[in-house]
């Protein structure tokens, strides 16, 4: 089997069909983005706006930080994959990231508004329709992979494998206000309604190696939510049975359960009449809140199993017998990995929200028809921590046109993106853009249908349509001081 299968089945296996985020990176700078409230519920755009569905805000993408210098190593004129023998353990040890992960996520704004009053205050209403999807990977599976049979005696302890989907709606309200000359707070309430979700937790893996073959055990749980969903698992049988009941559903008005939750943010512009005027820091936390999905629509399942395996075997530069190990995977673990068996659960099943944390500084010159700008990201993941930094650069050369560049790096990999706003102060406004263009790649020719592979796999898209209304606000709403 030619090396090239391996490489299209890791590549489909990183890249899902569509992924995103909240508002773009690239716009947090930009004082006319419609949209960058949702990083910050301080910030206020220039003029009211609406946004509908069609038109609105949608956001595509895909991100995971397993990217193609940790599994593919430059031999003999040729690329070789982390399996190859002469690639050491501890070479792959120092490429491969510590907590590997892949997030999915789609988002479109169904219906969204805002407007000013009395100059010093603003409002955003937006419903809005998402699905995602978060994993978090042991990198000890990789690295168990990577030892494969031939190593007598290791055991691989591995906990935590974790994967979550949720597909819902939700509804916001936020008001941002200026407290005193310079300083800019906001607040936003979200409700959450969740129609679906699934998680599989794998809490206990334990990998044991010989000369022979792999033994893989696992000990875990598994949760669904859906209205009208019943699942059980017949006497002797390891697998559950699905039924569906479409009036139960519409009798709890299609939804699985209740969430919320809430963003706070604070801005604050130097104007003290000195050479720093305009300098502005701000910082905000999104998306602090707890979903609780309903008892009745819950269906929750012990996980318990093992399965042996004899792995990949002849792996070189340009073969390796990847069908005949998955074949063999496959047929061993059916019906006897997951090995799953009814839970009892007393309550509802709550899950977080998952938080994030945005910090920026940003430094404007030449009016504030230019600024450059640093901004510092955090997610809190389900069992660990995401961080990364953005340098931005950013020039509005008038009020209804903007363009941002930006750099992404810390602990992802380096990554470009850029922005583009028309946003008239009264009429139809558009605006696209992306926070992940790879900047890096490599020759691709053993891969079908292409020339150059990229090494960093992280791809985003944000585009859309609104209506400027107008407001009572002329200025940058950054200007605007107090009245006494």
């Amino acid at each position: 089997m030619k090396k090239n299968n391996i490489l299209v089945a890791l590549v489909l296996f990183m890249i899902p069909a569509i992924a995103g985020a909240q508002a773009l990176k690239g716009s947090y700078f930009l004082d006319s983005s419609l949209n960058r409230h949702e990083l910050n519920p301080a910030f206020a755009p220039r003029a009211g706006y609406f946004q509908m569905f069609g038109i609105g805000n949608l956001g595509i993408g895909a991100m995971t930080n397993i990217d193609m210098p940790s599994l593919l190593y430059p031999m003999d004129g040729k690329l070789a994959t982390f399996l190859h023998p002469n690639v050491s353990m501890e070479q792959f040890d120092k490429a491969f990231p510590k907590h590997p992960h892949l997030d999915v996520d789609f988002n479109t704004t169904l219906a969204g508004f805002g407007f000013y009053t009395k100059k010093k205050s603003f409002w955003t209403f937006d419903l809005d329709m998402r699905v995602n999807l978060d994993t978090d990977l042991p990198g000890d599976l990789f690295r168990f992979l990577k030892a494969g049979t031939g190593t007598s005696g290791k055991v691989y302890n591995i906990g935590n494998l974790n994967a979550y989907a949720m597909a819902g709606m939700q509804a916001s309200l936020g008001y941002s206000r200026i407290i005193f000359k310079g300083l800019r707070a906001g607040v936003k309430a979200r409700v959450i309604a969740p129609i679906a979700y699934a998680a599989l937790n794998l809490e206990k893996i334990s990998l044991a190696t010989s000369e022979e073959k792999w033994n893989l055990t696992t000990e875990g749980y598994a949760h669904m939510a859906l209205a009208g969903l019943d699942m059980s698992i017949p006497q002797g049988e390891m697998m559950p049975e699905f039924g569906f009941d479409l009036n139960r559903m519409l009798a709890n008005k299609v939804l699985a359960g209740f969430g919320y939750s809430f963003d706070l943010g604070v801005e604050y512009t130097l104007e003290l009449g000195t050479f720093l005027d305009g300098l502005s820091v701000s910082a905000a936390v999104t998306d602090l809140g707890m979903i609780h999905y309903n008892r009745d629509a819950v269906s929750s399942f012990k996980s318990a199993g093992s399965v042996d395996w004899v792995g990949f075997q002849n792996v070189g530069i340009d073969n390796a017998d990847v069908e005949t190990a998955v074949n063999d995977f496959v047929e061993n673990a059916k019906g006897n990995l997951l090995n799953l068996s009814d839970m009892d659960h007393k309550g509802a099943l709550t899950r977080s929200t998952m938080p994030r944390f945005h910090l920026g500084v940003e430094v404007p010159f030449l009016k504030r028809s230019m600024s450059v700008g640093l901004l510092y990201s955090m997610r809190k993941s389900h069992s660990y921590t995401r961080n990364e930094l953005t340098l931005s650069y950013n020039l509005t050369p008038c009020k209804w046109f903007a363009l941002g560049v930006n750099y992404s790096f810390l602990n992802t990999a380096k990554t470009m993106g850029f922005i583009f706003e028309l946003t008239p102060r009264v009429g139809p406004a558009f605006y696209i853009g992306c926070d992940y263009l790879p900047v890096a790649f490599a020759p691709a020719d053993f891969v079908p249908m292409l020339k150059m592979l990229p090494m960093a796999y992280r791809a985003n898209m944000n585009f859309g349509f609104a209506f400027q209304i107008g407001g009572k606000v002329t200025k940058n709403p950054k200007k605007i001081k107090d009245k006494k």
